[in-house]
């Protein structure tokens, strides 16, 4: 599995999580527009630095412009170095260049290529500053509105610390790739062909585990993980599970809802789930939406004091909020020239 998935680690927070992958095993080429940033990734293989980058210092459109100016140096470099039929672009929603860059990265690479590429994002803690909770809204607002994605997993730094968040993702991910040569049963197993299924489903995913037996203790992960909180819809796809002990399916079908399709096997050691084609995180986001405007009136405020009038008047709280979190339908297939004008 390792041969056919491999990362894009976009800024600071993607490239933490790309270097644990690494070191598992996993192929992983890290984008920054900051070169101090690449200098603290100790270790690693493939990194690139986007010309004319000194940082983005949280600016999503400086970042997207970088990404267009040298789209085509960085899309030879991921042929060059990441010779695979799936990708994941991992990027925090919240920064500055993986904020911008993540999800038109990810578009260009579906349209340019027509390769399977997913995403693994995070989302700010409330506690993080104005900027990075409007980031990540933002984000989202374009994010989800990307036809042809493979699964999201979507991290929210809210959850706990950063970098056990970052460790115990990489871990579940691992065991759950792992299913298919690590657990055999004569009552069912899972195949790669599964895995890579569960994967591709459009939709946010979660991969948790659990070293009790009984099925509340999977349904329990649900709530407690480091994932953004599954919405109460019973939208679902793929329930993909290796089961320590016995666990009544029927169960889960009724916490989730009726999937496509159920892919069971077991072992001996601690119950693995997958979950893929779930709904977007809308209440978590409204929350974000929430945080946001409830300190814009300060941060205005506080920006007039040093800011002209004129530039006063452009400070503009998430601009895009309005567009929903619905997907538009795409009618033809559209240029990169078309997908960076509308990132812009």
């Amino acid at each position: 599995m390792k041969k056919k998935i491999g990362f894009i680690a976009v800024g600071q927070a993607g490239g933490n999580i790309g270097k644990i992958l690494e070191q598992k095993g996993f192929v992983v080429l890290y984008l920054n527009t900051s070169q101090e940033d690449l200098n603290t990734l100790k270790d690693v293989k493939f990194t690139y630095h986007i010309k004319g980058g000194e940082g983005s210092n949280r600016d999503r459109t400086k970042a997207k412009q970088l990404i267009i100016q040298d789209f085509e140096a960085i899309e030879q470099q991921i042929i060059e170095k990441i010779g695979v039929e799936f990708l994941f672009v991992i990027f925090s929603a919240g920064g500055g260049t993986g904020s911008g860059a993540g999800p038109m990265l990810m578009e260009l690479l579906l349209g340019s290529r027509e390769q399977t590429v997913g995403a693994i994002t995070i989302l700010p803690a409330a506690t993080e500053s104005v900027r990075a909770n409007m980031n990540a809204y933002e984000c989202f607002t374009e994010l989800t509105e990307i036809e042809g994605s493979a699964a999201i997993f979507v991290l929210d730094n809210s959850k706990g610390k950063i970098l056990e968040i970052n460790q115990r993702f990489v871990n579940d991910f691992l065991s759950f790739l792992q299913i298919p040569e690590k657990d055999k049963s004569i009552r069912g197993n899972i195949d790669r062909a599964e895995i890579l299924e569960t994967l591709h489903a459009h939709g946010m995913a979660y991969i948790t585990s659990t070293s009790r037996k009984d099925t509340a203790a999977i349904i329990g992960t649900w709530k407690n993980n480091i994932y953004a909180p599954m919405e109460q819809d019973k939208v679902i796809k793929y329930i993909s599970l290796s089961a320590y002990g016995v666990v009544r399916t029927e169960e889960l079908q009724k916490e989730l809802g009726i999937p496509l399709d159920i892919y069971q096997t077991y072992n001996e050691e601690r119950s693995i789930c997958a979950l893929s084609g779930l709904s977007y995180p809308k209440t978590r986001l409204d929350e974000i939406y929430q945080i946001t405007m409830s300190q814009a009136e300060t941060v205005s405020r506080n920006l007039s004091a040093t800011l002209s009038s004129k530039m006063h008047q452009d400070v503009n709280f998430l601009k895009q909020a309005e567009k929903g979190m619905i997907a538009k339908p795409v009618e033809k297939k559209v240029s990169k020239h078309d997908i960076m004008k509308k990132y812009l």
